[in-house]
């Protein structure tokens, strides 16, 4: 934590980095990219540069408190009825979710 600003993160070498930037003058933006560079070295296989996150944005100046989301959306050819034999809990067996990183919730192949 600093007077401009606090870091969280899950490894303190990350949180180290962003806090190092608002110290030497940067802005939270500044602050945030490199934690999140610093984060996907040192923490590789929970992070990544394209992945999921939030951020809580407060402006004081404007009087602006407000929240991101950047969590990956579902592809457009989603539909509801792909995930009944979950909510049933009966896995269908022809089902298979693929391991590849990409938006969405997986790969469905029946």
């Amino acid at each position: 934590m600093t007077e401009q600003g606090m870091v969280v993160t899950p490894q303190p070498e990350a949180t180290e980095a962003g806090r190092d930037i608002l110290a030497a003058g940067g802005n939270a933006i500044d602050a945030a990219i490199a934690t999140a560079l610093v984060q996907a070295v040192v923490d590789p296989l929970m992070c990544g540069i394209a992945g999921f996150g939030s951020l809580a944005v407060y402006l004081p100046s404007k009087g602006v408190h407000t929240y991101y989301d950047f969590h990956s959306p579902a592809p457009g050819a989603v539909r509801p009825d792909m995930w009944e034999s979950l909510i049933e809990g009966e896995a269908r067996k022809d089902t298979h979710i693929s391991g590849r990183t990409a938006s969405g919730a997986g790969e469905w192949k029946s």
